[in-house]
């Protein structure tokens, strides 16, 4: 009990209890941005809110319209500043901060958005008043929406714009790759806790984010898993981020479209990148233009020029067309050469991959039936040899 308390002291003694009490409340299953708004409104202060105690909430938890949920977890009586200071100390365990709403570094654009997050766990650097664009798109996109996205990245960084994301595979890590690529920085959001690592294979790209290349942010409490009713939070904040949307590939329903509609509702402009009307994941792309509820984007200069920004010479349009085979690394084209010492794992795992859809490591793995960290060393032989190419993410396609 002796440690609590001196853990207790040092947290208000670094964070303050106002940190701590939106700490707290975000670490109450059920409460999120809007009900935190509610209950300062209700009384008066996050802080007082906590001091008065979980009892109190429930008390007015018809006026603060309480899910389930955190009636439920209320109910147990827990110590809510006990909870704060958990919370706080789990993000400085991971070098992350707390921003509240009212602090000067909270990124104005997401002050615009009703009830906007209360508190931001913040690893990395939030640039003040930075140009920032949003790229998404699908988890398991294509190669050429993923070259797309690394390009549009590319030339958002050179233009000197912060490329905002969602840190997922696919379309979401190469924007996040392109950024850093061009020399820029990039701000990704998480769906989960600032100290969760998801996807695991991004662990690298969220270390050099946080440590010069962007910022990772989350408006979710440390320890937080990522479940599917996050996404449209964390979706909400990635369009409250920017100043425009560029949605890369989607399929229909996609998060990627979230963010879209997300976004017309506060105005910001909504760019789409055409894709061939065979490929189900440019379905959302050409369904936002056919609607009239995306503007064309054929390359990254059409949505600087549309916020009236500079445009540098390198901002050259791009587009989804089949790029040429790459010849294997021993020159031939036939199935000889190097196959003939593959073992029968190796061939499999060459044959569950196709040309034009990739395939991550941890699905292949699986159909495989071998563990993933020999899928992929597998697949970086493979490589080696010129037989697969390897995209953002760890994501696979047939050579």
């Amino acid at each position: 009990m002796e440690r609590t308390s001196q853990s207790d002291a040092v947290a208000v003694a670094d964070a303050g209890p106002d940190v701590l009490a939106a700490c707290a409340l975000s670490s109450v299953p059920g409460v999120g941005a809007s009900t935190m708004a509610r209950i300062a409104d209700r009384f008066h202060s996050l802080r007082r809110a906590v001091a008065e105690g979980p009892g109190r909430l429930l008390e007015q938890g018809d006026e603060l319209l309480l899910s389930a949920e955190a009636r439920q977890y209320l109910a147990q009586g827990p110590d809510l500043r006990e909870l704060g200071v958990l919370a706080w100390e789990a993000a400085r365990e991971v070098g992350a901060r707390v921003v509240l709403l009212g602090d000067e570094d909270y990124p104005p654009q997401l002050r615009r958005i009703a009830k906007p997050p209360r508190l931001l766990y913040v690893r990395g650097n939030l640039a003040p008043g930075a140009r920032r664009v949003a790229v998404v798109g699908s988890r398991a996109a294509d190669e050429a929406g993923l070259d797309l996205a690394q390009a549009f990245g590319d030339a958002f960084a050179r233009a000197g714009v912060e490329v905002v994301s969602g840190g997922a595979r696919g379309i979401d890590t190469a924007a996040h790759v392109g950024a850093l690529w061009g020399q820029g920085t990039s701000l990704a959001v998480l769906g989960c806790g600032i100290d969760v690592t998801y996807p695991p294979e991004n662990k690298n790209l969220f270390a050099r984010l946080a440590s010069g290349g962007g910022a990772l942010m989350s408006e979710f409490a440390p320890g937080t898993l990522p479940v599917p009713k996050n996404f449209p939070r964390r979706n909400r904040t990635v369009a409250g981020l920017s100043h425009a949307v560029v949605v890369v590939r989607a399929a229909p329903g996609s998060g990627a479209l979230i963010t879209a509609w997300e976004a017309r509702k506060l105005g910001i402009p909504v760019f789409a990148v055409p894709g061939n009307p065979g490929n189900p994941l440019a379905e959302g792309p050409n369904g936002l233009l056919r609607d009239g509820e995306a503007k064309l984007a054929t390359g990254p200069a059409d949505i600087l020029l549309g916020l009236g920004w500079p445009v540098p010479e390198a901002c050259v349009p791009v587009d989804d067309a089949p790029h040429p085979q790459v010849p294997a690394s021993n020159g031939s084209s036939d199935d000889g050469g190097d196959r003939e010492f593959l073992d029968a794992k190796d061939i499999e795992l060459w044959r569950l991959l196709d040309e034009r859809t990739p395939a991550h490591v941890d699905d292949l793995a699986h159909r495989a039936q071998i563990p993933a960290r020999e899928a992929l060393g597998r697949l970086a032989e493979l490589e080696l040899k010129g037989m697969v190419v390897q995209r953002p993410g760890k994501y696979f396609l047939r050579r």
